[in-house]
């Protein structure tokens, strides 16, 4: 397991969306260039707020007042974000250019 440092992640985030694997379903997050950030949840849920990078990861502050403080793990099948604090670990399906699924969405 190799820890994503800054200058991947300074490739991989701004600009992108990224598709994870959360609860058997998809969710999307899309890291504006500008620091903005909008998520859609598998379960409807969407969100938007800020995020930054850090040395080894990425925080983002969403509009409910949660948190996300991801590790990025580069694994033998892959990409897998790993919550800092919780240990959480979701697995990245796919990198999308731009705002690939125009969010932000509303919930249904």
């Amino acid at each position: 397991m190799t820890i994503l440092q800054r200058n991947a992640l300074e490739i991989l985030i701004p600009g992108t969306t990224h598709v994870l694997e959360r609860n058997g379903k998809e969710a999307y997050v899309y890291f504006g260039q500008d620091g903005t950030a909008h998520m859609l949840l598998d379960d409807g849920e969407a969100r938007s707020g800020y995020w930054r990078l850090c040395d080894d990861g990425y925080v983002t502050d969403w509009d409910t007042g949660v948190t996300g403080d991801w590790i990025l793990h580069h694994e033998e099948n892959g990409i897998v974000y790993v919550g800092r604090q919780s240990g959480n670990r979701l697995r990245m399906i796919g990198v999308l250019f731009g705002n690939a699924k125009d969010l932000p969405r509303q919930a249904a």
